[in-house]
């Protein structure tokens, strides 16, 4: 889809269901899609093998891939853990450095990381709490609850492109775990 759009068009999300009701883009990851994300892989792949729970789910709007348009998805990650470090997205660049994106939450209680170069950074996550993250700057969202699903909707550029295979090759210099009834942020050695 290269064309702009010539007339406005608008989404619904459904609180009860957690969705954007009129989606046209839909992915899910499970715990075998998360292979190098977890800091014990060897648990990761043992849960896949064992039950292969759906960790998030994407629901998105597309638009034109130009300039000058946005996208726009609802991100439900559930809640859960892998030997004690809570469920999370991918994490991901934009393919083109100069473009930013914000995220509002909607549901639960999360964090969303930071990264550029050896720099990382944080920042709660609660409902009707908009974030906004900065061109150049990776970023991953983690569900702290252990029981409520964690949703958030996101606006990009649509021209902005994402490069997972980066947070792989460079992956972030800090990682999420329960502790003492709430999480600790802990820096990878």
């Amino acid at each position: 889809m290269n064309e702009k759009i010539e007339a406005g068009f608008f989404t619904v999300f459904n609180r009860q269901e957690n969705i954007l009701e009129n989606y046209d883009h839909y992915e899910e990851r499970k715990l075998s899609d998360m292979h190098r994300y977890f800091a014990a892989e060897d648990i990761r792949q043992q849960m896949a093998l064992a039950n292969n729970e759906v960790i998030y789910r994407v629901y998105k709007k597309t638009a034109p891939l130009i300039a000058g348009e946005l996208e726009q998805a609802v991100t439900v990650i559930n809640p859960g853990q892998v030997n004690g470090e809570f469920f999370m997205t991918k994490g991901h660049y934009h393919i083109n450095e100069k473009c930013s994106e914000v995220f509002f939450t909607l549901k639960g209680e999360g964090l969303l990381l930071l990264q550029k170069g050896q720099e990382t950074k944080w920042l709660e996550m609660k409902p009707d709490v908009i974030t906004y993250i900065p061109a150049g700057w990776g970023h991953r969202t983690i569900n702290t609850s252990l029981s409520e699903p964690f949703v958030f909707i996101a606006f990009w550029p649509a021209n902005a492109g994402h490069n997972y295979q980066k947070s792989l090759d460079e992956p972030f210099g800090r990682r999420v775990f329960f502790y003492n009834g709430s999480y600790i942020v802990s820096k990878v050695l």
